[in-house]
């Protein structure tokens, strides 16, 4: 059957009954309609039938494991546009092998379920965007980013994790600084949640209520602690990224963001 993505359907792949039942209270805020599979054999007869924007893929499933299957869709040009986001509880090299397996990201299971929806939608908006695109790559433009933290070890960092990029990087170290800081052509604002919350949510709501910068992609830098932090602004964001820092892991996130924000710029 030849079948178009469904930018209104994710497909989750897991064989734990209760995880399938959570997933659907974890995901409902986004509003996406969440078709659940147990095996993989049960999953390939779903996608012979229809194509789902997202995948949610587990690692440990009987018979042909997550890391299997994601090469086998990757490898597969009906299905290898579509975006797909391991869930693992194992600890070693889980995001590494997911990466090398080809998915376009990884999540621990018990990740908060904020954090959970945040990267979903993210990936869903990229999928999104490069249909729009007909699936060309974004445009070859250097990134116009605004970093926003009173961290000098961050304010350092950052720069050093897009290394070999051309990306051009401006600072401000007040919360209230980003609104006179932000162009309409930024590609990604980084905003350290180490500003505050008042001053990141009233950054955040006048980026978002100016329709010359409401496109622009968001990526918050946060403590694990301060996850509870998210309630009132997760719908504002288009990422998180915990702190410390570590370049290994975030620099593929970067990129979805860049990329996010390089397909968003108005045309």
């Amino acid at each position: 059957m030849n079948a178009s993505p469904n930018p209104y359907q994710i497909l989750l792949v897991d064989d734990l009954a209760l995880f399938r039942r959570s997933m659907q209270a974890r995901l409902g805020a986004l509003g996406v309609p969440l078709a659940s599979m147990a095996t993989v054999p049960e999953a390939r007869t779903w996608i012979a039938n229809q194509l789902p924007a997202l995948i949610l893929l587990d690692v440990v499933l009987p018979g042909v494991d997550g890391f299997t299957y994601c090469r086998e869709l990757k490898a597969d040009p009906r299905t290898r546009h579509i975006p797909i986001i391991m869930l693992t509880d194992l600890r070693t090299n889980a995001y590494e092998r997911s990466l090398e397996a080809g998915a376009d990201d990884y999540l621990p299971k018990r990740v908060d379920d904020a954090i959970m929806r945040i990267r979903v939608k993210l990936h869903l908006q990229l999928a999104d965007l490069r249909a729009r695109d007909g699936m060309q790559p974004p445009p070859a433009l250097p990134a116009q980013i605004l970093l926003a933290t009173p961290s000098s070890l961050i304010q350092a960092q950052i720069p050093v994790q897009f290394a070999g990029t051309q990306h051009a990087f401006r600072v401000v170290d007040g919360a209230e600084d980003v609104a006179c800081a932000l162009q309409a052509n930024d590609t990604l604002v980084i905003m350290d949640m180490a500003l505050g919350i008042e001053g990141v949510q009233d950054a955040l709501t006048a980026l978002r209520m100016d329709p010359t910068t409401a496109h622009i992609p968001v990526l918050l830098l946060m403590e694990k602690e301060e996850a509870e932090l998210l309630a009132g602004i997760e719908f504002m964001v288009d990422d998180v990224i915990w702190k410390p820092l570590k370049a290994q892991v975030n620099r593929a996130r970067f990129m979805h963001l860049v990329e996010l924000g390089l397909r968003s710029l108005p045309r």
